[in-house]
């Protein structure tokens, strides 16, 4: 089994309280997790080659998970980005023209255990899919 040892997870999401649950479970799984409510100071604060996996809120004040996503794979083309979101809606919408978004989506409210086996399985068992990921992410 892979191990989470030495894997950077960035997180952005403006809800205090949930950014707080992720990162303390996160880092109790071993990751190395650095965590954002706004999405400005996370994008000035990024930098290429450093984060593994990136867990964007799709609906932040002043610049929403989309938009940042975008702006992030400018700097580091090859970043694994994976949406957080209550809006079905969007996501429905998002899968009449590709139905493996929910591959790359967290949906609140998320049990802790999901949230493991989702962020697991992005980093380590869907790891050669990456450009299937990046794909994805350009459709939306």
């Amino acid at each position: 089994m892979s191990t989470t040892k030495g894997k950077n997870i960035l997180i952005v999401n403006d809800d205090e309280d949930l950014i707080d649950l992720f990162k303390t479970f996160l880092e109790y799984d071993g990751y190395k997790v650095v965590a954002f409510t706004d999405p400005i100071d996370a994008l000035y604060s990024f930098r290429k080659n450093i984060y593994d996996l990136v867990l964007l809120d799709l609906e932040t004040p002043k610049m929403n998970g989309i938009i940042l996503s975008h702006k992030l794979k400018n700097i580091d083309p090859t970043l694994l980005c994976c949406f957080i979101t209550k809006n079905k809606k969007f996501i429905e919408h998002i899968k009449r023209n590709n139905l493996d978004i929910e591959k790359i989506v967290i949906h609140k409210s998320i049990w802790l255990n999901e949230l493991r086996t989702k962020v697991h399985s992005l980093l380590f068992n869907q790891q050669p899919q990456k450009e299937d990921k990046d794909k994805l992410v350009m459709l939306i």
